[in-house]
């Protein structure tokens, strides 16, 4: 058994500016990104500019940041929000879903899609999808630090007490989730999407293989105090990361059948290149 290290939740402060780790983290993960997508945007295959690049990772911090609190809103607490309204705009609070910032990450592409047409929808998906574990890592690090979304009672050697979750010996799931949605993921979408690929399977790969991390790390996290199991034994997390494990491969096969491109047999090609 382990005893959660005594960590200060403040990353940085310089006078009266307070930034905590897990801004602070956020912030790290959003450059490195950047400044990996500028070079990856450099390939021949890819073709983006740095100022397109730029201006992508804006729409989708805005896209993430939206779409995670309404997700959080109307699938994790609910009822609350509801007889509370004004506690929706309370991000500070804490409260944000991963699967509603995903969907505001994909109308946000669709957004800069339209306004910049020399990059179509679903290629631009592709772009970003390799950089999101980046921030999905970093986030899980932010969390452990944060004494928060800690995981389930466990008799393993590596169960940790957390101050926030009692005295009992709690599995370290933000660790896994770090290894798995961060570490992991990285590294699959990073190698796949360093040869063309048809539209669409770079994003599915995300979505196929972020499920399946989502839906067994869930099994060492501790459910949401004020949801529990949603089904059976599953979690809201589980019950959200299914549809995602089915549309995924669903996604790739139709991407490698020319189904998102005007001239499949071309797309094919590039792909085998």
């Amino acid at each position: 058994m382990l005893h959660f290290p005594d960590i200060n939740t403040v990353g940085f402060q310089l006078g009266p500016i307070t930034i905590h780790w897990y801004g602070l983290l956020e912030i790290i993960s959003f450059v490195i990104a950047t400044v990996w997508l500028i070079r990856r945007g450099r390939m021949a295959h890819w073709n983006w500019h740095k100022e397109h690049v730029v201006d992508l990772e804006f729409y989708v911090a805005v896209g993430a940041v939206l779409g995670g609190r309404v997700g959080y809103v109307l699938w994790y607490n609910l009822p609350y929000y509801l007889a509370n309204p004004v506690k929706m705009l309370a991000i500070w609070d804490g409260g944000m879903s991963f699967h509603g910032g995903l969907l505001g990450v994909v109308i946000a592409c669709w957004v800069f899609a339209r306004l910049h047409q020399q990059h179509a929808f679903l290629p631009t998906l592709d772009f970003i999808a390799p950089a999101v574990p980046i921030g999905l890592g970093l986030g899980r690090l932010a969390n452990f630090i944060n004494d928060q979304l800690f995981g389930r009672v466990s008799g393993l050697p590596w169960a940790m007490v957390f101050p926030a979750g009692g005295p009992q010996p709690r599995q370290p799931s933000q660790l896994y989730e770090f290894l798995l949605e961060g570490v992991l993921l990285l590294l699959i979408l990073a190698i796949y999407s360093r040869k063309a690929r048809p539209a669409g399977a770079v994003g599915g790969m995300f979505v196929l293989f972020y499920g399946i991390f989502r839906f067994i790390a869930e099994y060492a996290r501790q459910p949401d105090i004020q949801l529990g199991f949603v089904f059976g034994p599953y979690t809201m997390g589980q019950v959200l990361s299914v549809p995602m494990i089915i549309l995924g491969p669903l996604v790739i096969w139709w991407a490698y059948k020319g189904g998102f491109s005007e001239s499949p047999k071309s797309t094919l090609l590039a792909a085998n290149n």
